[in-house]
């Protein structure tokens, strides 16, 4: 089996160094064939050349190059085609470039969870910094209804930066979010909302599809994804039985300007997401009747 490892790499040169030798060295004595395909998508700084002269003589390495800031969708859709197409990959693994990965067996598992049970995108526990587990997660869907309402909060809490307010309204937001789960969950949760730190794409998965859905900048593919599932009947399904670590959020803290610019940018691409989502949704409901 060939197995792809996708990392979408923005700015952070050092971090995507240390996921990608994180990879080689824990598959090392896998059985599996293990490829790593790194995607620079239009970093503004030198890390792009970083990258070439760190791994340009790797032959388990391939660097490629977007030219421009893509999104995280499109910019791993970049990856997840020369992974499918070029490499004939069976197994796609679409993961953060702030992730490490350091369990041994990780490839025979995904593929062993694969035939026993025919997911069709597979989620690790996922361990934060703090030592918080990201998977599996709690909104499993979203109503049009709740959708106009994320807009109008978003749309209002852009107007509050302008006034300086915004923080305050932050801090009330986080103090009453939920709180990752302090444990891993233990066994297999099946048709779940997986976080997107790390995605596993099975066989079953790279026959129906090529990549994720193209439409948004940033924000909510982990929703559209599960939109998508409940759509094409495809399973999603958490496991305990593999494992990576993630620092979190570092390439999106290293993007340029204020607190408040990064705000209203963080709630346009909320807004636009959400737009998308809606659509899908609607015409699926139109489809369906």
């Amino acid at each position: 089996m060939t197995i792809a490892y996708v990392i979408l790499h923005y700015l952070a040169g050092e971090e995507t160094i240390e996921c990608a030798r994180s990879i080689l060295e824990a598959t090392k004595d896998s059985a599996h064939d293990t490829r790593i395909v790194i995607v620079d998508n239009g970093s503004p700084n030198d890390s792009g050349e970083l990258l070439e002269q760190t791994f340009g003589e790797e032959p388990q390495i391939t660097l490629l190059h977007t030219g421009e800031n893509l999104g995280f969708a499109r910019g791993n859709n970049v990856g997840f085609a020369y992974a499918k197409q070029t490499l004939q990959a069976d197994f796609i693994v679409m993961l953060n470039n702030d992730t490490l990965l350091q369990q041994r067996d990780f490839n025979e598992i995904l593929v062993k969870k694969y035939t026993q049970t025919g997911y069709g995108v597979l989620g690790p526990d996922i361990v934060t910094a703090d030592g918080k587990h990201q998977n599996p997660g709690s909104k499993q869907s979203w109503s049009l209804k709740e959708l106009r309402m994320l807009r109008l909060k978003r749309r209002v809490r852009n107007l509050l930066t302008w006034f300086g307010l915004d923080g305050v309204i932050s801090r009330l937001i986080e103090a009453r979010k939920e709180i990752y789960r302090a444990e891993t969950l233990p066994g297999d949760v099946e048709h779940t909302i997986l976080h997107g730190a790390c995605w596993i794409f099975s066989p079953k998965y790279l026959g129906k599809f090529d990549g994720l859905c193209p439409d948004t900048f940033l924000y909510m593919e982990e929703d559209i994804l599960k939109l998508y599932a409940d759509i094409y009947g495809f399973s999603m399904r958490y496991t305990d039985q593999l494992r990576i670590y993630h620092k979190e959020d570092i390439a999106t803290n290293m993007t340029q300007g204020s607190t408040n610019k990064k705000v209203r940018r963080k709630n346009r691409y909320i807004i636009e997401s959400s737009l998308v989502y809606s659509r899908i949704k609607k015409e699926n409901l139109k489809n369906s009747q």
